[in-house]
Order: structure tokens, then sequence, then C-alpha cells
């Protein structure tokens, strides 16, 4: 087969104008990939969440190990308003517990705690799962470094584990066994 300059031309041509749009593509199903593997991974981390909390008695969601430790039901309303707060900070949203004061979760029974655990989860995965991707592949400064959006979302869930682990020391120092782990 004999490739003419025209050929060539008309081949490169057509090269350089289809990369930029297979290359948008394999990002949209790339991103695609990870909501929905961020989906399945968030429900899990909801699950076992709620799993920890609901083992320690209500009457004592109030306990510390210490005067300046959070308490058991702080730990929880931390990982809430922490991970609502940086999110809508970094994708420039409404935050929905932006208006909550310290006196609104004080009063919450444990029922109410808990279904305001399923309301922040819920939220969380619109928030994931309304994010444009060009937003998701924005950098951001994070611990000193530079991460994507994307990567953030896992970032936060990985401060809620450290908060659940937290919280399984309360359970043990008030003799509750703590249910085994719940993985992937």
């Amino acid at each position: 087969m004999k490739i003419t300059r025209k050929t060539l031309i008309k081949t490169l041509t057509a090269g350089l104008i289809t990369i930029p749009s297979f290359g948008k593509r394999q990002i949209e199903k790339d991103l695609l990939g990870y909501k929905a593997e961020f989906t399945d991974a968030w429900k899990r981390s909801e699950e076992y969440t709620l799993t920890v909390f609901n083992q320690m008695p209500e009457e004592k969601l109030g306990f510390r190990y210490t005067p300046e430790s959070f308490s058991f039901r702080t730990q929880f309303v931390h990982c809430i308003t922490f991970t609502a707060a940086q999110l809508c900070g970094r994708l420039n949203i409404l935050n929905p517990y932006e208006k909550t004061v310290p006196s609104f979760w004080a009063k919450l029974s444990k029922t109410d705690l808990e279904n305001e655990l399923h309301k922040f989860y819920g939220w969380v995965l619109k928030t994931v799962n309304e994010t444009k991707s060009e937003t998701l592949l924005k950098p951001e400064d994070y611990a000193g470094g530079s991460i994507q959006i994307w990567r953030f979302f896992y970032a936060m869930e990985n401060h809620i584990i450290h908060h659940r682990g937290q919280a399984i020391c309360y359970l043990r120092l008030n003799g509750v066994v703590p249910e085994g782990y719940i993985g992937w």
C-alpha cells in the first residue's frame, strides 16, 4: 500500500481531532466507574458506622474517657459536620449543616441522631453523583499537597474511619464487645 502525502495529512488530522474527544469519553467512563465504586464503599461505610453507633446504649451517648475528649455522640456529630464543611467548601455548594448549633445535636435522641447519620450518608452520595466531571478532576490543596476532588471524598471517608475506630474504643470502655468488622 502506497501512502501519499495527502493520505498521511488526512490520517494525522483525523487522529488529532478524535484524540481529545476519545480522551474525554475515557475520563467520563472512568469517573462513572469511580462513582459506582464510591457508592458501594460509601454504603458499606454507612452500614458499619450505624452498626458501631447502635451498639452504645442511649444513656451512654455522652460518655467521654477524659473531660477533654469527644463524647461518643460527638464522634459521630463531628463526622457529619466536618465532612459536610470540607466538601461544601471545596465544591462551593450549600452546607446543609451550616446553621446547626451544638445544642441541636445535644438534644437529639439516639434514634434522631441515627436518622441524621442516614441523611448525611445520603447527602454525600447525592453530592458525589451530582458533581460534574470537571469538578471531580479539579485539584485541591490537602494535607500539604494537592489531590483531585474525587480523591477528597475518600479522604473524608478515611476521617470517618478514624472516628469510628475511636468509637469502638468507647464501646470497649463501657463493657460492650463490638460486633465484627464489616468489610467491603
